[in-house]
């Protein structure tokens, strides 16, 4: 450390939002797993640095200051050795590490009710005004951390952490659960700019207009601060933007760089009360609609293509899970628990099998293994509501499939697969899995559905679900938003279940709610009831955006009770 205050050198910031996930250690130590990035522009630096600061809760950007006023700033810092631990690394790409929760100060300043954590901050050797005679001790690190703390708020925001909960997917007494649900962001073009939108949405332009009222609804409005998770279902990046025109000729122009200017534009300044973000990787991360084609002299009868290991390899690293969550690279479909509900992230991408018309109605969107997966989380939780995210639709169907079975074969959603449209819904039925809510992006319109699955023969009682869509964040081209007029809602399609019964499946007319934008859920403390509202361009949140309470909000899109499994 002596060495080092003598050094010039220099401060910033990561890239990315801090993520965070407590956990234990293998050797029992209690510490907070986090994920984030270096700063490409700055090559590699010496340090990593944590100084306990507080945050005034500010949603336009409180002042961060450091705990203590008495001690040099250089006293106050916690520092670990930046060591390279894989020499194919390159800056800006996922920085995961191990902070020991005993550095995090309480997370509440009883004096002044301020919210307290710790900067993330990166020491650079500044090696340049080393070079230069007469400067030597002008930018010692007390003087490098008093200017990154002078920086705007709004830019350190991101690099503040507080102290997650011993178990932070538990529900809290007396809380509900709130999250939100988006899809799809297309990129900015050239000249669609939005200086300050991270401050006032109405700066953003049309590309980053629904992300900047995502940011004033989690930091303005009392709901939007409750929000502690946030489900991105799929097309994260439009790796395929210009379809072809002018997309990277390279895995790290095409998919490694699309994923940093992703994280690193607005979403890192969502507030850290949100406090995870879950992604499930979708067709545009790939190639638009992809899917495997058989080829019996392919390994596995199969041709995936030559950009789908790369782009995996992609969203893999660029994930947002800080700490050792379930799954490997194997696959990206996974389970949580949080705040009181149950989620099920499934991939309904990678893992399709490939599909023609004399296979049509065996081929399957997921893989065996996620299949099994998924039967045994659905019976093990419950006791407790469960959300089910996918990229693609799973209900209501198109009515070209309807009319014409072989029209699956055009979807690119769960109806193009009718053996795993009809696998799920007879295992919810099987599991008697009642309101279960199904999430999902993709087809750049919100909507729902409610649907029931009964027995033809009346044998046994039916099942409900809820089926949420979410808009796009941003779709610019008419052509790519599905027409209300194309799904088939209302309707009602018989079908086998994997054990042979046949089942009704009666679908709801569709609730359309039309336009770029998110979706925010609202569990009560009980876990009975959803409320769900539509945030889009044609109709924001006007009163949620200038920090309105929830009784002056417009009323919900939808409101409904959760039974919860029953035998």
């Amino acid at each position: 450390m002596k060495r080092l205050l003598a050094e010039l050198c220099s401060v910033f910031p990561p890239l990315h939002r801090v993520e965070r996930a407590r956990l234990m250690s293998d050797t029992g130590v209690d510490e907070v797993r986090v994920l984030t990035a270096l700063r490409p522009e700055r090559g590699w630096p010496r340090h990593w640095a944590w100084l306990p600061v507080r945050m005034a809760a500010d949603a336009q950007g409180g002042a961060i200051t450091p705990l203590r006023a008495d001690l040099p700033l250089s006293q106050q810092l916690y520092l670990q050795p930046f060591e390279r631990t894989d020499v194919s690394r390159l800056p800006g790409d996922a920085l995961r590490g191990a902070v020991p929760a005993a550095w995090f100060p309480p997370p509440q300043d009883p004096a002044s009710g301020q919210v307290c954590g710790l900067l993330c901050l990166f020491v650079y050797a500044d090696l340049a005004q080393q070079q230069r005679e007469g400067q030597a001790g002008e930018t010692t690190l007390d003087a490098a951390l008093a200017t990154a703390l002078a920086q705007d708020p709004v830019q350190l925001r991101h690099a503040f952490t507080p102290l997650p909960p011993e178990d932070e997917t538990a529900a809290r007494p007396g809380e509900g659960l709130g999250f939100v649900l988006a899809a799809c962001q297309y990129p900015p073009q050239m000249l669609d700019v939005s200086p300050g939108a991270e401050r006032d949405p109405a700066r953003a332009g049309p590309g980053q207009a629904a992300l900047a009222r995502l940011l004033a609804f989690t930091r303005a409005s009392a709901a939007g601060r409750q929000a502690s998770l946030l489900l991105l279902a799929g097309d994260q990046i439009y790796a395929d933007a210009t379809g072809g025109l002018a997309d990277g000729r390279n895995s790290v122009d095409r998919y490694a760089r699309p994923y940093q200017q992703f994280k690193a534009g607005l979403p890192r300044h969502l507030p850290p009360s949100l406090a995870r973000i879950v992604h499930a990787p979708d067709d545009h991360e790939i190639v638009d609609n992809w899917e495997p084609v058989a080829d019996p002299r392919a390994p596995g009868g199969q041709r995936r293509g030559p950009l789908v290991d790369a782009a995996l390899a992609a969203a893999w690293a660029a994930r947002w899970e800080a700490g050792e969550r379930e799954g490997v690279l194997e696959h990206f479909w996974h389970r949580f628990d949080w705040r009181g509900a149950a989620f099920f992230v499934a991939d309904a991408r990678s893992e399709r099998e490939p599909r023609h018309v004399a296979r049509l109605d065996q081929a399957q969107m997921l893989s065996a293994r996620q299949r099994e997966a998924f039967e045994a989380w659905l019976q093990a939780r419950a006791d407790r509501p469960r959300f089910v995210l996918s990229g693609s639709l799973p209900l209501p169907r198109r009515r070209a499939t309807r009319a014409h079975a072989a029209s699956a074969l055009r979807s690119d959603a769960w109806d193009g697969y009718p053996a795993s449209l009809h696998w799920l819904l007879g295992t919810l039925w099987a599991q008697r899995a009642q309101d279960v809510v199904l999430l999902s992006g993709d087809e750049h319109r919100s909507g729902y559905v409610r649907a029931e699955i009964a027995p033809v023969d009346g044998s046994g009682p039916a099942v409900r679900l809820l089926s949420i869509h979410s808009s796009a964040l941003y779709a610019p081209w008419p052509f790519a938003v599905t027409r209300a007029e194309d799904l088939a809602a209302p309707e009602c399609f018989e079908f086998q279940a994997p054990g042979g019964q046949v089942l009704r499946c009666t679908v709801s007319a569709w609730h359309d709610a039309p336009g770029d934008g998110f979706a925010h859920l609202s569990l009560d403390p009980a876990g009975t009831r959803l409320r769900l509202w539509f945030d889009r361009a044609e109709r924001p949140l006007h009163q949620a955006l200038a920090g309105a309470d929830e009784a002056q909000w417009p009323a919900p899109d939808g409101e409904f009770p959760l039974r919860g499994a029953q035998g």
